[in-house]
């Protein structure tokens, strides 16, 4: 019973924290009039976030291995919470930038250490449905934390969703005192950085990384695009943003069966079929300008990145042999570094050529993953 409490713990953690990855797509506007800075400035304070929480995600795996799993943990939910909340506080462009990089590095505690939480209590039946539920958490953050963060600052304000965010973490790090065991620190240390730079000497790996580079600045420029072009092109209310974001869930749910999915057509189809999906999503919206049509393909568009972050894992954990934690930290930071980049691209592109950007990365994608085939055959 308690590990069922602590699975349920693990996957909800895994929403609430993901969901600061984009809370502040709805809100640059909100933002930017209230701390009278530009747009782009308040587009700026995602990318420090993203790239200080890719940092984080290399630093916290192995310190997990040194102190504990149960104190990089708990400790970075306290951590999450305090930042969080100075991220409400914000007063200045400078201040902004802050906090949401202490809140990057803060929250990074998570994710590493949550996988190999996983891997350290649980049998392997349920071990795999529970890290299929982490990642899935994760894809529907992308969508739940912008629907929270525009409801809550549309009947309160931009610092509330801060503030709301910040005592969760609170309340989660209380629980997590309580729920997770002491598990015996290992008197042994890895090399890491060794470790990484043989993982980068593989040629199969670093196509992977590419891929993986791609994934979520594409989720990323995808949503504050449409977002940008909805509101200024078409000006749509914001009722029909949220609908449209609520729609979008409906292709994350859709990543709970990926697992199946993978364990039926393989790897290799899987992965071939996601880039395929992706570019299919993306190719209409040169020509489909109605939020309607926006909203359906935006549900094929969030499938097919369902199908690619576990083909894409499955790759990089089958090929790394006994540096699997060490590839997946690389992993982590890749696709965050990323996502870094995707506010600033949606900012500095015009729709259109936003998205001619997005096809020809997943064009060049298809390409590397034709490699990959390849070389599996050799």
């Amino acid at each position: 019973m308690r590990l069922l409490f602590i699975a349920i713990f693990l996957v909800f953690t895994g929403i609430s924290i993901a969901s600061n990855i984009y809370t502040l797509i709805p809100i640059y506007h909100d933002i930017s009039l209230d701390l009278n800075i530009s747009t782009t400035t308040a587009v700026l304070a995602s990318s420090v976030f993203s790239f200080c929480y890719a940092i984080g995600l290399l630093m916290f795996g192995p310190m997990s291995e040194k102190f504990g799993r149960k104190l990089v943990i708990v400790l970075g939910l306290l951590c999450s919470s305090i930042t969080t909340i100075f991220v409400g506080l914000s007063t200045s462009e400078s201040l902004l930038y802050l906090s949401r990089g202490l809140q990057g590095i803060a929250l990074a505690t998570f994710a590493p250490v949550a996988f190999s939480y996983t891997f350290d209590l649980f049998p392997t039946k349920p071990r795999t449905l529970v890290l299929a539920l982490i990642n899935s958490g994760f894809l529907m953050a992308g969508i739940l934390g912008q629907l929270v963060s525009s409801y809550v600052s549309d009947i309160l304000s931009w610092e509330f969703v801060f503030h709301l965010f910040g005592l969760v973490y609170f309340v989660l790090f209380l629980i997590g005192i309580v729920l997770f065991p002491k598990k015996k620190v290992s008197s042994q240390t890895r090399d890491v950085i060794k470790n990484m730079v043989h993982l980068l000497r593989n040629p199969l790996l670093v196509k992977c990384y590419f891929i993986t580079f791609t994934l979520l600045l594409t989720f990323v420029a995808f949503y504050d695009g449409i977002t940008r072009y909805l509101t200024n092109e078409l000006q749509v209310e914001s009722d029909v943003l949220f609908a449209i974001r609520g729609v979008g869930l409906i292709g994350a749910l859709l990543s709970i069966f990926t697992g199946k999915f993978v364990a039926a057509v393989g790897e290799m189809k899987t992965l071939i079929l996601g880039l395929c999906l992706t570019i299919c999503s993306l190719f209409p919206l040169l020509i489909i300008s109605s939020p309607e049509g926006i909203a359906i393909l935006s549900i094929l568009f969030v499938a097919s990145i369902s199908l690619l972050l576990p083909s894409i894992i499955s790759f990089i954990g089958i090929n790394s042999g006994k540096h699997r934690g060490s590839a997946i930290s690389i992993y982590s930071f890749t696709l965050l570094t990323g996502a870094s980049l995707g506010p600033v691209l949606a900012e500095f592109l015009v729709f259109n050529n936003l998205i001619l950007l997005l096809i020809a990365l997943f064009t060049i994608n298809l390409v590397v993953g034709s490699k990959l085939k390849m070389r599996e055959m050799e």
